[in-house]
């Protein structure tokens, strides 16, 4: 004897209607939400979300940088003086500058009383008020005058022509220079061609300087003030 099922036998997972089970994309066999625009929607929420993390992550480390130092000085830059600065003389000699002679130099010099002479300079002119004087060999003592109300002078005698009477001139020019003041504007006393120099001599002052004169013959005298003997304070020492 055998056994045949009924042709109405259903399996138990079928549901009363004769539909199949419910798909998980719609909802399932439990009748819930379906589940796709779910897994959608978390995607996007997800995606949003990590956007956001980033942006702010890279706002955090833009604000948290550390701004750019400004930059200092150094100690070279800030010892450098300006150009006008640079410019500008001082009052004062720099250290180790020429000094401003006061007592006459070269090597003429001589101690005693000599046979007197004297010698001026030209009122407000820049001239000497004799151009030629005569003294006698041996020793002299001269009294230089400053006749002028305003501006110095000085009395230089060279042994030599026009040309060695110019480079002792600039010898002092150099030495004002370097002192920076015009009163420094008298040769070294080892200068060539100097026989002796006087300091300049104020406005209305004088100074007598005792020298032993070369033999006989002419020398030239001149003012080594700046500017002065170019302008020809220039005269003849005549020794008989």
């Amino acid at each position: 004897m055998s056994w045949k099922g009924s042709g109405n036998f259903r399996s138990a997972g079928q549901r009363a209607g004769g539909s199949g089970p419910g798909s998980i994309w719609e909802g399932g066999s439990a009748g819930g939400p379906p589940l796709l625009p779910l897994i959608i929607a978390t995607c996007v929420i997800g995606v949003v979300a990590l956007a956001l993390a980033i942006a702010l992550s890279g706002l955090s480390r833009t604000a948290s940088a550390p701004a750019a130092p400004v930059a200092q000085p150094t100690a070279a830059s800030a010892a450098q003086p300006t150009a006008a600065s640079a410019a500008q003389p001082t009052a004062a000699p720099a250290a180790g500058a020429a000094a401003i002679p006061t007592e006459a130099v070269g090597p003429a010099l001589a101690t005693g009383s000599g046979e007197a002479a004297s010698l001026g300079s030209d009122g407000e002119l820049l001239a000497f008020d004799q151009i030629s004087l005569s003294v006698p060999s041996g020793l002299v003592t001269l009294n230089f005058v400053n006749n002028s109300s305003a501006v110095q002078h000085n009395w230089v005698l060279v042994e030599g022509d026009a040309t060695v009477a110019a480079a002792v001139n600039d010898a002092a020019q150099k030495q004002s220079s370097a002192a920076r003041n015009a009163a420094a504007a008298v040769p070294l006393g080892d200068t060539p061609g100097l026989l002796v120099a006087t300091p300049m001599v104020d406005p209305g002052a004088s100074y007598s300087v005792t020298f032993e004169t070369p033999g006989p013959g002419t020398y030239i005298y001149i003012c080594t003030f700046p500017g002065h003997y170019i302008a020809g304070m220039v005269g003849e020492l005549v020794v008989n």
